[in-house]
Formats: structure tokens, sequence, C-alpha cells
């Protein structure tokens, strides 16, 4: 039996990040959103209040972070927006129904 070596191919593909930017940008929009809404709940409605201003600064300027060679570190600073506001509101949440 032979064994057939094959060559790398040359694939010369562009790839556009746009249209994943977007998406994250928009699950983003979502997430910060709801975490407004449960800091209004939890008594923190001027955390909410900030939060819903940052979703609807980004989910204007979406086409700008998207196209931009800085919207991958405006994406990464929205991650951890998300995640330090998700660790202090669930925690509060938790706490919350506990007393």
């Amino acid at each position: 039996m032979k064994v057939r070596q094959t060559q790398p191919r040359n694939v010369t593909t562009t790839h556009d990040p746009m249209p994943e930017r977007l998406l994250v940008i928009s699950r983003y929009v979502e997430n910060i959103r709801r975490l407004a809404r449960l800091a209004d709940r939890l008594g923190r409605s001027e955390l909410g209040t900030a939060m819903m201003e940052v979703a609807g600064c980004m989910e204007r300027m979406s086409n700008d972070i998207a196209m931009s060679d800085s919207g991958a570190d405006i994406l990464r600073q929205a991650a951890r927006l998300v995640g330090t506001a998700e660790g202090l509101l669930e925690r509060q949440a938790k706490l919350a129904v506990l007393h």
C-alpha cells in the first residue's frame, strides 16, 4: 500500500471580522442591558442608568467599533465590564434572596 503525500494548500481568503464583531457587540449590549435591569431591581439605579448609557453608546457606535482597529480593545473592555458587573450584581441578588 502506497501512502500518498499531500501538499499543503495555499488558500488565500480574506477574513472580514466585521460580521463577527457585530454579533459580539449585539450580545454584549443585551447582557449589559440585562445587568442594568438587575441593578435597578437591586436598588442600584445609578449603576443601572450608567450601564444603559454604555449599552446605548455601544449600539449606536457598533459599526464604528466593528470596523476600527481598536474595536478588539473596546470589546475586551466591554467583556471586563460584563464580567465585573455580573459578579457584583449576581452576588447581591443571591444575598437578597437569602435575607
